[in-house]
């Protein structure tokens, strides 16, 4: 059984997975993943609300977010609370809930003298997974940590970048005459995506400010759905994944308001195959 999460599909729908065994009793387990002083530990907000199914939850993450500062680590930016309600809540076997667009279930079973954990997050956008995936994971490492079973802490850069590699955002898709598009996803809302798009500096892109480029900006339930069409990378297997690269810049600062460089080299091959470079 391994740390990491998993790409997988639910219902056709995009989701991560996550399994850890416990040396312990579902019933402990249970008391980690829904007790409020328990869940203050590991979880990246207080949930408040009433642990019964169509109960109303809200995800409270000031002190979360101030530690996180604190350390120095990205989190989520200033916003509205996120809001939720329970789909399942069966104790000691499964709790599951909603978290704006997206779906979490934590299920227990038992196993031998211990006991298994499988956590899914059914994602509102595939583009969204591998920020997502890695955040989870932090969060998982303080879970063990709580449970007994902990690990050493292999810094979150690291862990992003490794979910970044293994589930990031597809690659662009050629839309004709030497153009490539791209489809994102975000939880803020569609004016803020349209303030910070207009500030290329803010999220690393300066330098590539007057590229000629074409941005379609929608509202969704849970957020925005953003396309963006470079019209001039003709075949250009770098430049293609230098925005790839940029884009998952503005996704990181769009969701926590700061700017974490990434570096395009791990998406030149995908991009040489795509657009037909034989070098």
């Amino acid at each position: 059984m391994t740390k990491e999460g998993a790409l997988v599909h639910i219902d056709g729908r995009p989701a991560l997975r996550f399994e850890r065994r416990y040396p312990h009793p579902p019933e402990r387990v249970w008391r980690a993943i829904t007790e409020p002083a328990e869940l203050a530990a590991w979880f990246p907000s207080n949930v408040e609300g009433d642990r019964s199914v169509g109960a109303e939850l809200r995800f409270v993450d000031d002190d979360q977010r101030a530690a996180a500062r604190e350390a120095g680590e990205p989190t989520r930016d200033d916003g509205p609370v996120f809001r939720g309600r329970v789909v399942a809540f069966d104790p000691p076997t499964v709790f599951s809930f909603t978290w704006g667009g997206e779906l979490l279930r934590f299920e227990l079973t038992p196993d031998g003298d211990g006991t298994t954990l499988v956590f899914t997050q059914v994602v509102s956008h595939q583009s969204v997974a591998a920020r997502n995936g890695a955040g989870w994971h932090a969060c998982l490492v303080a879970l063990d940590d709580l449970l007994g079973a902990g690990a050493p802490d292999e810094g979150w850069e690291a862990v992003y970048r490794d979910y970044l590699v293994r589930m990031g955002p597809e690659p662009g898709v050629p839309a004709g005459n030497g153009t490539l598009r791209w489809e994102r996803a975000t939880h803020v809302a569609p004016d803020r995506v349209r303030e910070v798009t207009a500030d290329p500096d803010a999220w690393g892109a300066a330098a590539h400010a007057g590229e000629p480029l074409r941005w379609a900006i929608e509202p969704t339930s849970d957020g925005t759905l953003y396309r963006v069409t470079h019209e001039g990378i003709d075949g250009d297997p770098e430049l293609a994944a230098t925005w790839h690269a940029l884009l998952i810049q503005l996704d990181m600062y769009l969701a926590a308001g700061q700017l974490v460089p990434v570096e395009p080299d791990p998406w030149r091959q995908a991009y040489r195959q795509l657009l037909g470079d034989p070098s």
